[in-house]
């Protein structure tokens, strides 16, 4: 069984959305190109985007699903008008928190390295300045 190209997309959120909506409609859909857009995702571009790949005997219809997605035929959100997924939502909660008690995972680090960046560059202002009063 051969895996053929089915389509290529800029980003791997992109790639990967379009391989589910495949593999939802029973498609046996894959994105080769995964590991290497995480670990070198500066390279996307020259790679050519990141390809979604299907076998040989679905490709027709994994093809035209991609083109009705991107025709947005797939975008009706029954009433996306309405205001009624606002019920459950709480200003300035994000589930059971507070939005000044959400700090994520880097949060406290941005202290640490603000501080760790200030005395590196001071220490090589203090180098320089050595070098330029020794001579």
């Amino acid at each position: 069984m051969d895996r053929l190209e089915v389509a290529r997309f800029t980003t791997l959120p992109e790639a990967e959305l379009a391989a589910a909506l495949l593999k939802r409609h029973g498609i046996d859909a894959r994105v080769p190109d995964r590991d290497a857009a995480t670990n070198m995702a500066h390279l996307q571009v020259a790679f050519g985007g990141l390809r979604v790949t299907a076998p040989d005997f679905q490709i027709v219809q994994a093809r035209d699903l991609i083109a009705r997605a991107r025709r947005g035929e797939f975008g009706d959100l029954g009433g996306a008008e309405s205001e009624e997924w606002r019920l459950d939502a709480t200003p300035g909660m994000i589930g059971e928190l507070r939005e000044d008690e959400v700090y994520g995972a880097i949060g406290s680090m941005k202290t640490v390295v603000r501080y760790v960046a200030i005395t590196i560059l001071g220490l090589c202002g203090i180098g320089w300045l050595w070098q330029v009063l020794a001579f």
